[in-house]
């Protein structure tokens, strides 16, 4: 057993070793340096060319140029997950190894334990993914909370003479991360050169929150066609505040239906357990025979999708 054990760990950190060397990232400038490029497209165009030769040689090079690429760094910036896209996959990757090599390894490869791999397989690829929509989420709620005290800051700033870049560097100073990081960031692109209105567009599909989408069209409609820009804020916030009552009331009226799907989830687990306490030489067939354990397999993945289903079900967007 301690033999196999060891077999198996040297291979997993030979696998890890063998995998960092080919994600490896061509290499990252400045964060500044990144800016300037993005807002002087003429540079980009002349370094084109050299950069995409220089990034064929890692495979972080050859994924940055597919859309689930883009789509996926573009998710873990809005979850301020310092990872490449290489870096993120290869972590997937080997969670979903490792989570099928250790089952196969304790049971000596019983055919439950393959079983049990598999499913290992795909809960340590898509466990990643799943923390980083959660942490995305959590992300976005604080940036929306933040939101609604930043526009009144922003409108009172604006009254009191302040032109819209001062008013928001004045308004920043009562705001805190993360949406003070994120303002910041829009400041500097104007800083850099960048017309106010590509700042604020490049801000609003950085964080991807529908709200900021909401007050950004705001901002620019008015710096367009015209008006009293500190009302248009105003009323703006009161339609956010709005609609987090809205989203509040639907948490409440699905609470019940929430723990309902909580509860038949867990509800299987305890009567199981009861029963292999009460009928010990029964229901421990379930685990030790072949039958029993492809059972268990079974119910184990199907409680899993009825939980993901009532979840999703539940889940109105507002």
């Amino acid at each position: 057993m301690i033999i196999a054990l060891s077999a198996g760990l040297f291979l997993f950190l030979a696998l890890a070793a063998g995998s960092i060397a080919v994600f490896a990232p061509a290499g990252r400038r400045m964060d500044a340096d990144a800016r300037v490029r993005a807002l002087r497209p003429q540079l980009a165009a002349a370094e084109s060319t050299a950069s995409r030769k220089k990034s064929r040689r890692s495979l972080t090079g050859l994924l940055g140029h597919g859309s689930w690429a883009q789509s996926t760094a573009r998710e873990l910036q809005q979850a301020d997950i310092q990872l490449r896209v290489g870096e993120y996959l290869l972590i997937r990757l080997l969670a979903a190894l490792g989570l099928f090599v250790l089952p196969v390894l304790l049971l000596q490869a019983h055919p439950a334990a393959i079983v049990i791999g598999v499913g290992g397989i795909g809960a340590g690829f898509f466990l990643p993914a799943l923390y980083v929509k959660a942490a995305r989420r959590r992300r976005l709620g604080r940036i929306e909370r933040q939101l609604l005290e930043f526009l009144p800051a922003l409108a009172a700033s604006l009254r009191s003479g302040f032109a819209f870049q001062p008013a928001v560097e004045v308004s920043l100073q009562q705001t805190g991360a993360p949406l003070a990081d994120e303002l910041g960031l829009m400041l500097k692109d104007v800083q850099l050169g960048a017309p106010t209105q590509t700042a604020l567009q490049d801000m609003g599909e950085r964080i991807g929150s529908t709200d900021l989408d909401m007050v950004i069209t705001a901002i620019l409609v008015q710096r367009t066609t015209g008006g009293n820009l500190p009302e248009i804020l105003d009323s703006t916030a009161e339609a956010l505040r709005e609609r987090e009552r809205i989203q509040g009331d639907i948490q409440t009226f699905t609470a019940q239906q929430r723990m309902t799907g909580i509860i038949l989830s867990v509800y299987p687990v305890a009567v199981g357990l009861v029963l292999l306490a009460i009928m010990p030489s029964v229901w421990s067939k379930l685990f030790t025979e072949p039958a029993g354990q492809v059972q268990l397999a079974i119910a184990f993945t199907l409680q899993v999708l009825g939980f993901v289903a009532m979840r999703r079900a539940l889940r109105v967007e507002v």
